[in-house]
């Protein structure tokens, strides 16, 4: 039995799971303060402080800990103190996985696809980027990346691009310390959307990044949502991603030295060689090495690491 945490006695639960730093210390940091400021002024709600709760009643052998944002956006997540705190810690980072304290976790996919109506190659545009325009000053996020390759198919393919998501409608001037890619409009935005698989089936490509690069063991479902709606993904993020996606099912920004190259080399597919593309990313979604990203493999290991 799963519940959220509100206002139950904590002793009644054999384990209390929590997601990212956010939710062991509430109000850490500037993010802590400005979510102070939204939850207690703007709102007038207060968080608990569940984790220090669970300490005081001596009951914190029974904490397990979610890290799911990268560092790009919670740093707070990869603080050696925090750990400390948890005798188990499940993360998508290959580079943290010990099978002792830390485990493997997987961004879970839905089992069951949307029914998708296929679209002819030919009646097909080139390429969408579905994201919302975001900022990081890590030096390995990958937003400046995003928009840059925004803006050169935005110009190179003013007809063959279309882009949506949160965000994007209004320019952002220099006083908001925005990167100089985004004080201008954006030409090719089309709005906010309510399901991806409504537009992908209408173009060949998709902008599939992550928030961050070279991260092994990243890979959330940016790739996946292309994928099932018959899309094929320009992926770039996971530094291991052929370790958990099969490589001729999608293109793999690393290959190519610039934007341009990319544009050149998915124009020049025919529809033979894109439906190869199609092929392999239908042969994989149904295969052994995609099974690890279910559902019941998510809550499998869950189980079976606390043994539940």
């Amino acid at each position: 039995q799963l519940e959220t945490f509100d206002g139950q006695d904590m002793a009644d639960y054999a384990w209390i799971l929590f997601s990212d730093a956010s939710s062991v210390i509430p109000y850490q940091g500037l993010r802590g303060a400005i979510r102070w400021f939204r939850t207690r002024v703007m709102k007038g709600h207060h968080a608990r402080n569940i984790y220090r709760e669970r300490q005081l009643a001596g009951l914190t052998d029974r904490c397990a800990l979610f890290l799911w944002e990268p560092p790009s956006t919670a740093p707070a997540n990869y603080d050696p103190q925090l750990h400390r705190k948890f005798s188990h810690i499940f993360t998508w980072n290959d580079a943290l996985v010990d099978g002792r304290k830390f485990h493997k976790i997987y961004y879970a996919q839905p089992r069951q696809f949307p029914a998708i109506q296929p679209v002819p190659f030919e009646r097909r545009k080139l390429v969408v980027n579905i994201s919302a325009n975001k900022y990081s000053r890590h030096p390995r996020e990958l937003y400046t990346a995003r928009r840059a390759a925004i803006r050169h198919f935005e110009q190179a393919r003013p007809t063959d691009f279309d882009l949506y998501g949160p965000g994007w409608a209004r320019p952002i001037g220099w006083l908001t310390r925005a990167h100089p890619s985004n004080w201008r409009r954006y030409i090719s935005y089309r709005g906010v959307i309510r399901h991806k698989w409504e537009i992908f089936p209408q173009y060949r490509f998709s902008i599939c990044y992550e928030n961050i690069r070279d991260e092994p063991g990243y890979v959330t479902e940016k790739i996946f949502d292309s994928m099932r709606a018959g899309c094929i993904p320009i992926y770039r993020g996971a530094s291991n991603i052929t370790d958990y996606v099969d490589a001729d099912a999608f293109i793999d920004r690393r290959q190519f030295e610039s934007d341009r190259e990319v544009e050149r080399y998915i124009s020049s597919l025919t529809e033979l060689e894109y439906g190869r593309f199609q092929e392999a990313v239908r042969d994989y979604l149904t295969s052994v090495r995609f099974s690890r990203f279910l559902p019941a493999t998510y809550a499998q290991i869950i189980i079976t690491t606390l043994n539940l």
